[in-house]
């Protein structure tokens, strides 16, 4: 923090987390009316006009529907000192079926949101600018990737971001290189199409379908022991037949495949479980169809340059911060975040929701995301991530730091 322009860091330590404070009715009004209106992959329309308006209405530059996708925006909003840097700030707010807001999204959103509210109020002496990026459909329809497809984040220089987090709320800092803070995803469906008949009359003439999808899963689970120990394959059966008198002809199941090394998920999982399929469908006669079903979800690159100044900025707003679990390696779970941490050094900062542990993707979760302690630790991670980003502009060396370490991590 030495390197950091001390004149201008005295003026924003303390104007980024007033002006959160001033916000915090507001944001806790947004939060709540997300969890409220839970909307799936790319329908975010009712979160993304309220995430937008709140850009708009504090000053921002809002541009809606950007890379084709309706439910994407961005904010912009330039500082005061010249050209610099761009830091983004990435916001979440899609809900998963069912159980809506398990993944606390609606957090995200108002983390992310505050912080670059907070960072706004200090860009008058700063230079570069923030832009705020509403990424839609992150539980599988990939957003991201989308806008990094379509060159949103061409003139980005470090990326920042947010993720709810049980009952504990740790900034690793030391991290070692090579490691993945998260698990690399793909998914595929594998369709079987064999022949109807009837059951009981002339079953010999038929193909059982359904039959090849039960040795799909007994040869996944008979492949389990030869494969990396991060890795995790789970899915499920979509479609199995009709009637049990009635030979099934047609049998689907939903896959994703994950590890924390993308290369050894594309090189070995994929292709292993595929040549299972292959195998369940020679077992019965049936035809097999291997289709796409979730995008590939590279796995996050951490930055313990970026974490470390996260973390003096949550201990200088007072945030509890607990020490990391032996062997912690960040998130078990993917997200496509990663794709975006592959291309430009990124940091999410994670936080607790509850005093109790609570499985992410549960209505328990679903809870906690409109908890007291979770919307406390949510502004308090809009305060963190706003002193950042403005770390980030003021000092040069600070962003340069976190290039050298991207570059090093990426090789």
């Amino acid at each position: 923090m030495e390197n950091i322009a001390k004149d201008s860091r005295e003026i924003y330590k303390h104007i980024v987390p007033q002006a959160v404070d001033t916000l915090r009715n507001d944001l806790i009004a947004i939060s709540l009316d997300i969890h409220a209106h839970p909307e799936l992959n790319y329908q975010e329309h009712h979160a993304s006009k309220v995430l937008s308006d709140a850009l708009e209405k504090n000053g921002f530059k809002v541009e809606r529907g950007v890379a084709g996708v309706d439910t994407a925006f961005i904010g912009i909003y330039e500082g005061g000192k010249g050209d610099g840097p761009t830091v983004a700030i990435l916001v979440e707010y899609d809900a998963l079926p069912e159980i809506g807001h398990g993944c606390g999204h609606n957090l995200i959103a108002i983390s992310t949101l505050g912080a670059g509210l907070g960072a706004k109020a200090a860009l008058g002496s700063l230079p570069g600018r923030i832009m705020v990026i509403g990424t839609p459909a992150e539980e599988g329809g990939g957003g991201k990737i989308r806008l990094l497809d379509a060159g949103l984040f061409k003139d980005v220089d470090v990326v920042l971001s947010s993720h709810p987090s049980s009952n504990r709320t740790v900034i690793p800092v030391d991290i070692p290189m090579g490691e993945s803070w998260s698990l690399a995803m793909v998914g595929y469906r594998y369709e079987f199409h064999g022949k109807a008949a009837h059951a009981a009359v002339m079953p010999h003439e038929g193909i059982n379908a359904l039959n090849s999808v039960i040795h799909l899963f007994t040869g996944i689970d008979a492949l389990r022991q030869h494969l990396r120990d991060d890795t995790r394959i789970h899915g499920i059966i979509t479609d199995g037949g009709t009637a049990p008198n009635v030979v099934p002809e047609f049998a689907a199941a939903n896959f994703m495949l994950r590890c924390r090394n993308r290369e050894y998920l594309k090189d070995v999982i994929v292709e292993k479980v595929r040549e299972v399929a292959e195998g369940a469908a020679k077992i019965t006669g049936a035809r097999l169809d291997i289709q796409p079903y979730y995008p590939f979800y590279e796995n996050v690159i951490p930055s313990s340059v970026i974490a470390n100044d996260a973390r003096l900025n949550a201990d200088l707003i007072g945030m509890h911060i607990d020490d990391p679990l032996p062997g912690q390696r960040g998130s078990g779970a993917s997200t496509d975040f990663g794709n975006v941490s592959q291309v430009i050094p990124s940091f999410a900062m994670t936080f607790a929701v509850s005093e109790q542990p609570v499985p992410g993707h549960s209505k328990a979760m679903t809870d906690a995301a409109i908890s007291d302690l979770g919307h406390d630790n949510a502004l308090a991670v809009a305060k963190t991530l706003g002193l950042v980003a403005c770390d980030l502009l003021s000092d040069p060396t600070l962003l340069e730091a976190a290039h050298i370490e991207f570059n090093a991590r990426k090789i």
